[in-house]
């Protein structure tokens, strides 16, 4: 099997396509529309909870069976219908489209495989298996959350905040790499959590 290639995709305002609208479909709209993705459902019925979503205008629903031509400008689909024969005839249509797709649990369907992610604020871990231990990646992503817990949200704001002040001012480029990574350091962030931990008890003494 040819590697993966990671990334990080950038979705707001990206067409991206929806078949099912049940439980495993519901599933997997939270990260898109936490991406800004334009969301599209296509399913002749659908919980009540994309209909809710419908109604509020957060994704557009299509109460028909899937056509082709309901992937046209889309980025990506995920085929959540929990029917190997619809799923087949999605991930086919998205071949002949040139759209990535993710069949739900059929990774011989997949261009693309969800992963597990560790959530801090802008800083996100994603762990991939290739689909082979979704087990394995869920287990992984709960050490995760216990190794980065929710200091890493401050830290890494002041972290952005201090590199924007470098590039704002004329700072000698080899210095400012060397600064960076050292603040970056582990170190520095043990320093970072007991100084805010330390702010927060004379506050709540104050």
């Amino acid at each position: 099997m040819t590697a993966l290639f990671p990334m990080f995709v950038k979705l707001d305002g990206r067409r991206c396509v929806v078949v099912g609208a049940g439980s495993i479909a519901t599933q997997k709209l939270e990260g898109l529309l936490e991406s800004g993705a334009d969301v599209r459902i296509v399913a002749p019925e659908a919980s009540g909870e994309v209909q809710e979503l419908a109604r509020c205008g957060r994704v557009s629903w299509l109460p028909t069976e899937f056509k082709s031509e309901h992937l046209a400008d889309a980025l990506l689909v995920i085929a959540a219908t929990g029917n190997p024969a619809v799923n087949e005839i999605v991930y086919r249509a998205a071949q002949e489209r040139g759209v990535l797709c993710n069949s739900v649990d059929e990774p011989e369907r997949c261009d693309f495989y969800y992963p597990a992610v560790v959530r801090r604020g802008d800083l996100q871990i994603a762990i991939s298996t290739a689909g082979k231990s979704p087990a394995l990646a869920q287990r992984l992503r709960k050490e995760l959350e216990v190794q980065f817990d929710e200091s890493y949200i401050g830290w890494l704001n002041w972290l952005g905040k201090v590199r924007e002040l470098f590039f704002l001012h004329q700072v000698e480029p080899g210095l400012r790499t060397r600064t960076l990574h050292h603040i970056a350091s582990h170190t520095v962030f043990e320093r970072f959590k007991s100084f805010h931990k330390r702010r927060i008890q004379d506050g709540s003494h104050g």
